[in-house]
């Protein structure tokens, strides 16, 4: 048993050997609407993961100028919403029937060859109902079986991060909107602040902002700072991290059932 523990203990210090800090994800939303936001997120400091709107004026163009650089990007889905706030014409509604959803999921993955998951735009209304959720992971795993889902939850109600694991879909769920109050850079500070703490106590913390510019001067100002005490890293790295511990996992809970029915009279 103690040979076991070992075991364990050797292949999570293995698969973390690169983890010594806590790890901050971060992810821009809502790329596609302007070339020149996007460039400045683009060249913010550090490794980080870009969500595109499909369908829209630059969306193409971002994806291009990203993949040309090797950055890491996501499909921002867009989803109903329960505000009257415009939406994308693209965008997963409830009234749509399963064969109009997953015909729906496929074109916006097609646009973009190059993602590495999805996470939803907007969607506060549409991630709580777990019976649209379904079809739409499943489209997901269907056409791209690699691809991870972020959950944003845009509510605390949200089904999506459930149905994803149902799926079979490697998931992940945000922990913090760095701008949600874009207009008031102490706001913005603050919510840093909380990122770190979290990512402290739990390994990891992924947030999200926006290219608001308010956003972009603080991040250019923060993270070169907290480069000696934290590791920023696309989403994909997370994934791969998880993958690796329950594999672990896995590989420790077969030598016990092999060492149990050996120790059997």
């Amino acid at each position: 048993m103690i040979k076991l523990g070992a075991l364990l203990a050797s292949s999570l210090f293995l698969s973390s050997a690169n983890a010594d800090k806590p790890v901050l994800a971060l992810v821009i939303d809502d790329l596609g609407y302007s070339y020149d936001q996007a460039v400045k997120v683009l060249n913010l400091p550090g490794q980080h993961t870009y969500a595109i709107i499909p369908d829209t004026t630059y969306s193409k163009k971002i994806a291009q100028l990203t993949a040309k650089n090797g950055q890491e990007t996501i499909l921002h889905m867009p989803m109903q919403s329960t505000t009257s706030i415009k939406i994308e014409t693209s965008a997963l509604n409830e009234n749509m029937t399963e064969v109009e959803i997953t015909s729906s999921v496929k074109n916006m993955i097609s646009e973009f060859p190059h993602i590495k998951g999805v996470n939803n735009h907007m969607g506060s209304r549409l991630t709580e109902m777990g019976y649209i959720m379904r079809p739409v992971m499943e489209a997901i795993k269907k056409f791209n079986h690699k691809l991870y889902f972020l959950d944003s939850r845009t509510t605390p109600l949200s089904k999506a991060y459930q149905q994803a694991l149902k799926a079979g879909v490697n998931t992940l769920k945000r922990d913090i909107f760095l701008d949600y109050d874009h207009v008031n850079p102490e706001s913005i500070a603050f919510q840093f602040k909380r990122w770190t703490e979290k990512a402290k106590a739990n390994g990891f913390a992924i947030a999200i902002a926006h290219p608001h510019q308010s956003s972009i001067d603080l991040l250019n100002k923060m993270i070169p700072e907290s480069t000696d005490k934290f590791e920023f890293s696309p989403l994909s790295q997370i994934i791969k991290s998880q993958q690796k511990e329950k594999k672990a996992w896995s590989t420790y809970l077969s030598h016990l059932q092999k060492d149990l029915r050996s120790s059997k009279p």
